[in-house]
């Protein structure tokens, strides 16, 4: 028998299923007179000369599933190519190809004030130290949420913030590059391994996967919702959208961050089935975004 939360939380051989009740507990009202920027504003850090199209999935999945508004702030060499993929979307060119300190300098001075960040995505192999910094301006001294993925994540980030609220979404290599064991074969070792970790640095992992093992140390959730289709790329970064665009929502404070994550990961596994429903085994990652409305939709109400 599936726990309820307040029993997963007391009994650790436990987890939760992702659910439509999740959503509902995670996705707040919209006021009816709210106005722009009271539903969330995301920034995405990320890109590099190889990979521009994964920090656009990324903000455009944070504006699909209600953020209104997305800054994206990638390198300068391709800032022009992904100015163009739409109008949807606040360009901040970085200076540097990498993510460098100086380079963290001017977007920190340039940055509006926002409601979480999301840093990682399409980024590669990066200047560690202009990771470190950033992360730790907009955590400590700001205290404002974040989404770690792709090559952002590292242990010697995760020590700025422990106990923060912090989410980071490895695939089972990711998880083994940075915490230096396999993630497991079975729903119980992967339950076990994410556990574990989440609980020794003070973060919620969200480990990627046909079923997805969400966890705080204290609370696990399961997704298993999604299909053998989603195999393309960028649908991590669209996770780390939609995860980024709850955590800015107005009622986010109120929520612990292992609900968030997996509700973000019940989401695009609905997306993503939606999608090889109408498209079969040839979906790409913008066919799951364009499904997030309609995953959404009957969750809008009007406080």
């Amino acid at each position: 028998m599936v726990p309820t939360f307040e029993e997963s939380a007391s009994h650790l051989s436990d987890y939760i299923e992702t659910s439509d009740d999740l959503l509902f507990r995670v996705i707040p009202p919209r006021k009816i007179d709210s106005h722009k920027g009271d539903n969330g504003v995301v920034c995405i850090v990320g890109g590099s000369r190889l990979f521009h199209g994964a920090p656009f999935f990324a903000s455009m999945s944070s504006l699909r599933t209600g953020a209104d508004l997305a800054y994206l702030a990638v390198p300068k060499l391709i800032a022009v190519s992904v100015r163009s993929l739409s109008p949807d979307l606040i360009v901040f060119p970085i200076a540097d190809a990498k993510l460098t300190t100086g380079a963290v300098d001017a977007l920190l001075k340039w940055l509006p004030e926002i409601d979480s960040l999301v840093i990682g995505p399409g980024m590669g192999r990066q200047n560690l130290e202009g990771v470190k910094k950033l992360v730790r301006e907009i955590c400590l001294e700001r205290k404002i949420k974040l989404v770690i993925d792709a090559e952002a994540q590292n242990l010697e980030v995760y020590k700025f913030v422990k106990e923060k609220g912090c989410i980071t979404t490895p695939h089972p290599g990711e998880f083994k590059r940075v915490f230096g064991i396999d993630a497991g074969n079975s729903l119980d070792e992967k339950i076990s391994n994410v556990r574990s970790k989440a609980n020794e640095f003070g973060i919620t992992i969200v480990l990627k996967g046909a079923e997805t093992v969400i966890s705080d140390g204290v609370v696990t959730f399961v997704n298993r919702v999604g299909s053998p289709g989603m195999t393309c790329g960028g649908i991590g970064d669209t996770l780390s959208g939609v995860i980024g665009a709850l955590l800015a929502k107005r009622r986010a404070s109120d929520l612990k961050s292992v609900e968030i994550a997996a509700a973000g990961s019940y989401i695009v596994g609905l997306a993503g089935r939606n999608a090889v429903s109408e498209k079969g085994f040839h979906i790409v990652a913008s066919d799951i975004i364009d499904q997030i409305p309609t995953v959404l939709k009957p969750f809008d109400r009007i406080a």
